[in-house]
């Protein structure tokens, strides 16, 4: 009878162990939710994502002992699944109150930064927001691109804004003069140098740097366990450590955050 009652404890046991192992085990399966913004995330011929984001995300997630998967769809769309809770975290975060809201933030890992992009010969010169008085301002939205450029405008009489639904089409309409000739495009610079070079539009030329900026990853507030931020972190130092931070990133050609 004693053998039978330890017998059957050991038999609970395992089923419990088991059970705690499967609960852990899927806790790790984590699902992201992105779009395509190249060159921090890019899809190759067979529809692959990639690009420094996506290859930083797998690498850390790896370490971490996840099986992380990343859809990229319609960025309104992708922002609508995190604040319902419908994936557990989003590819291509900034530190901005609209994504706090929301996200727990990792460490900032690529560096980036806001241009204002005209044509060669333009003759449009920059030095505070008050010289885009009168002009009309192309960017890609919704996004915190455009909110950037709704604050960098903010009380410049005149300003004309105009809302594109990717970065393409905003340097693509001010190459061809779609915009008329007091055109300017505010767009990230390391997207900006992407297409001028993907598209050839050697007739569009940087203006000025108007803000720095970093990209992170965040996970979903509503979704995100103990211990799940400070693991990923501690992945990313690591890869900062080791410099495979620096090999990831490289191929895309954006710099790192501030690494050590």
């Amino acid at each position: 009878m004693g053998i039978a009652k330890t017998g059957s404890r050991l038999w609970a046991g395992l089923l419990l162990a088991c059970a705690g192992a499967q609960a852990h085990a899927a806790s790790r399966d984590l699902y992201f939710v992105t779009q395509l913004f190249p060159p921090f995330i890019t899809q190759d011929a067979d529809g692959r994502l990639d690009g420094a984001l996506v290859a930083i995300l797998r690498e850390a997630c790896r370490r971490s002992s996840w099986n992380c998967t990343v859809q990229a769809m319609v960025w309104k769309r992708a922002l609508l699944t995190i604040s319902q809770g419908g994936a557990d975290g989003l590819v291509l975060a900034q530190d901005a109150p609209e994504r706090r809201a929301v996200m727990e933030l990792s460490k900032p890992v690529l560096a980036s930064s806001y241009g204002l992009y005209v044509k060669t010969n333009s003759s449009l010169r920059y030095r505070q927001p008050g010289d885009l008085a009168g002009k009309t301002i192309a960017v890609y939205g919704p996004s915190l691109s455009q909110t950037n450029s709704e604050r960098l405008v903010q009380g410049v009489a005149g300003v004309n804004l105009t809302v594109e639904l990717d970065p393409e089409t905003v340097l693509r309409k001010l190459a061809a003069g779609r915009y008329g000739n007091n055109a300017v495009a505010f767009s990230n610079d390391d997207v900006a140098r992407y297409w001028i070079r993907r598209d050839g539009l050697g007739n569009l030329r940087k203006l000025a740097e108007v803000k720095q900026l970093t990209y992170l990853y965040g996970f979903t507030r509503s979704r995100v366990k103990p211990g799940m931020l400070e693991t990923f972190n501690m992945a990313l130092d690591g890869m900062c450590r080791d410099g495979s931070l620096a090999r990831l990133a490289a191929p895309s050609g954006i710099r790192l955050a501030t690494c050590r």
